[in-house]
């Protein structure tokens, strides 16, 4: 121990060990990525190399930007009602919330006689049926599931695991001893988790199989028909035109249009990130509820008895950051659903959406302020990865020693 009354690495002792502390969280942290990631299928001919990579990078952003993941879950679950909804419009009722996640994730590819077989979602369904140009969709909702690979022993284990990491905190939070930032970084993680793996409930998890759906009409023909809505290049795939509307002005970067392995169009599978429609203002305001918890409980770290005083402080300034970027840089979506919003912006550098009047203070002043706040909470989110680690060199004595349960239990012995 040292003079200030601080300690190492600890290892296994009556109380709990460095490595305990580690192994609980990182396993939390682990099971929850692994069960919350629902991706969408992948391209017939993509290998083990570019599956993995990409299922890393999101893996990546669940644990640096979970908040950013809880955005697509909710954008992909309000497309879903949207499709029940409208489908149920034109009387097929057996249509789903499992079905529209299912179309959403690239699980229907349309073959023509004239065209290569590509992916087509929801809102390309309905169309479709409406017109009467393919017969609603007769896969059922558990033939669905039964290509799904969802694990629900799996599931089950993360939100256990993930309440046994709470039940800890809250125990030692309740008998004055000292949480871990490790510990604080998880239970912030744990939160905007659970608000994905609500919002992704009925989304089929890591499907192989999509299902085919043959039509003897051919894409020229169906462009025709469509009339002058149809007449602009298709930049995706041919059924742009029911498509890209619904996303409301918003665009990929022309950067990242083949970012990822999306060289071939039409498209052969449907990006994980593509999300229409884009977030009412209910949604947008679960997410930044969300993001703003998330970034509260790195604050409860303020008083953590740091091994120097720079560590304290930039642990405080970087929750600091994190949660003014919250709580003031997520209203910029929450406001942007508004009608009367104009205003040019980037979504996560990825997604952009351009004011109707070019003038420079609608062009630049919200897309400047959510680009700053961008580079903020990297920059924050760096240092309180590193410091979580650092912290382990010196930590307060009382870190290694187990809650009592009796409190809990008071019969426990």
């Amino acid at each position: 121990m040292a003079s200030n009354g601080t300690v190492g690495w600890v290892s296994s002792p009556t109380g709990r060990a460095t490595n305990d502390i580690l192994f609980e969280n990182f396993l939390a942290l682990f099971v929850c990525v692994w069960t919350v990631l629902h991706h969408n299928l992948q391209a017939k001919h993509e290998g083990f190399r570019t599956v993995f990579w990409r299922k890393f990078r999101w893996a990546v952003l669940a644990v640096t930007a979970p908040e950013m993941l809880t955005l697509f879950a909710v954008m992909q679950w309000n497309a879903a009602n949207i499709s029940v909804k409208e489908m149920h419009s034109i009387n097929i009722e057996s249509w789903t919330k499992v079905h529209a996640f299912y179309a959403n994730a690239g699980g229907f590819v349309l073959e023509t006689p004239d065209f290569p077989k590509f992916p087509i979602n929801a809102t390309s369904i309905h169309y479709l049926c409406s017109k009467k140009r393919i017969d609603p969709p007769t896969i059922t909702k558990d033939s669905i599931w039964d290509r799904s690979k969802a694990d629900f022993l799996a599931k089950g284990f993360a939100f256990a695991q993930a309440g046994w990491v709470i039940l800890q905190i809250c125990a030692r939070a309740a008998q004055r001893l000292t949480i871990t930032p490790l510990e604080l970084f998880t239970a912030a993680f744990i939160i905007p988790s659970l608000a994905t793996a609500y919002f992704w409930a009925s989304k089929p998890q890591n499907v192989a199989e999509p299902t085919i759906i043959k039509v003897d009409w051919t894409i020229a023909d169906l462009l025709i028909s469509a009339g002058d809505v149809a007449s602009e290049p298709y930049v995706d795939s041919p059924m742009d035109f029911v498509e890209k509307p619904v996303w409301d002005g918003w665009r990929r970067l022309p950067s990242l249009l083949h970012f990822g392995g999306l060289t071939k169009r039409p498209l052969e599978r449907i990006p994980n990130d593509y999300s229409p429609p884009p977030p009412t203002g209910t949604e947008a305001t679960i997410v930044w509820v969300v993001s703003v918890v998330h970034a509260l409980i790195h604050v409860l770290g303020w008083w953590f008895p740091f091994a120097t005083l720079a560590e304290a402080i930039i642990w405080r300034v970087s929750s600091l950051t994190l949660l003014i970027v919250m709580a003031v840089g997520g209203v910029v979506p929450v406001i942007s659903t508004q009608p009367w919003f104009d205003f040019s912006f980037s979504m996560l550098w990825i997604w952009v959406r351009e004011a109707e009047k070019q003038t420079f203070v609608r062009k630049q002043l919200f897309s400047t302020v959510v680009d700053i706040a961008y580079v903020l909470y990297i920059i924050a989110r760096l240092f309180i990865l590193v410091e979580i680690f650092l912290a382990f060199r010196a930590m307060p004595g009382d870190v290694y020693i187990n809650p009592e349960w009796t409190w809990v239990w008071p019969h426990a012995e």
